[in-house]
């Protein structure tokens, strides 16, 4: 196993309501003029790794973010891997839908990494407001961001954390940004796939792969689409496809259990949505959309009224009482 790869993210368990839970702390503080060329105007967020700050490119005049890696953490070699890996990630990555990055360096013994400024809220945001989303807009913001995984895809790279917290919704626009690159690799970066870390689960539990899950080597692009397909499934029924009281609990549910169908929670949810969402949601990787340009295909379908039900035999009599029930 190697030692490169900070633990699973953080997650609070069991899941809640998180506009209810106290917000945190601002904890770094740094000096406006810190970064040459930049100032340093608002904190806006602190984080396991980190804190993000609003700042001002001076030669622009333009808004962007800061993230800063936490001092403690930037002596440790395996943070500071993985913090620069996401510039790296990020700098090779250029799609509208893909949050994109302008600069890395040190200054004065801390690390920065800065990214385009988006104004808005998160998914995670959106759902703590709202709970449950429209089915039809929801759709529409998820088809942008399978194409972000697409052009992920097209570069030869996995994101592994794909999460309504990791989506931004651009409040001018309402277009979604995919952000937060720090678990993504390049497939067969480290001779294993676009695993690190092997035996190793990395992800968010709740929208964790079941391959992720194991730590399997070799996690490919399918993996990603699992995730979106969980994040999907929060967005319409107000919940993950897996609860429980701790991430190895929740973890072992992608491996074992059945989730509850779409249109048991939801019942005014479009069966082609459903579909969508539950073959995504697949156990066996084998039997979910291969790409994210194959979501794209029959999302897009349901999404302009030209979907039809699928008439083969379903492959498994679990795959058969979930998508027609």
């Amino acid at each position: 196993m190697s030692d490169d790869e900070p633990e699973i993210a953080p997650i609070p368990v069991p899941f809640q309501d998180r506009s209810a839970t106290k917000p945190k702390e601002q904890k770094t503080f740094l000096p406006k003029d810190l970064i040459d060329g930049y100032r340093i105007e608002k904190w806006l967020g602190e984080g396991s790794m980190g804190a993000v700050f609003r700042a001002t490119q001076v030669s622009l005049d333009r808004p962007v973010a800061i993230k800063v890696l936490t001092p403690r953490l930037a002596k440790n070699d395996m943070y500071l891997r993985r913090f620069l890996r996401e510039a790296r990630a990020v700098a090779k990555l250029n799609h509208p839908n893909v949050v994109s990055g302008i600069d890395v360096g040190e200054a004065k013994g801390h690390h920065y990494f800065v990214m385009e400024f988006v104004e808005g809220k998160t998914l995670q945001q959106v759902l703590d407001d709202h709970e449950r989303l429209d089915a039809i807009k929801t759709a529409k913001v998820m088809l942008l961001v399978a194409k972000a995984l697409d052009h992920a895809h097209g570069a030869g790279m996995v994101h592994r954390d794909v999460k309504p917290a990791n989506i931004i919704l651009s409040s001018k626009t309402g277009v979604p940004k995919l952000c937060d690159l720090g678990l993504a690799k390049e497939v067969g970066e480290g001779g294993s796939g676009s695993q690190t870390g092997e035996g190793r689960a990395m992800g968010t539990p709740y929208y964790i792969s079941p391959e992720q899950a194991r730590g399997d080597p070799g996690i490919d692009i399918r993996s990603d689409i699992y995730s979106l397909g969980a994040t999907f499934y929060h967005c319409l029924t107000g919940q993950p496809p897996f609860t429980g009281q701790t991430p190895a609990v929740i973890m072992a549910k992608h491996l074992t259990e059945d989730f509850e169908p779409v249109r048991v929670l939801r019942p005014d949810c479009p069966q082609g949505i459903a579909y969508v969402i539950e073959k995504s949601l697949e156990r066996d990787r084998e039997d979910r959309y291969q790409t994210p340009a194959e979501f794209i295909e029959e999302l897009t379908a349901v999404v302009e009224g030209r979907w039809k039900p699928p008439v083969q035999a379903p492959v498994s009599r679990r795959r058969f009482r979930r998508r027609f029930r």
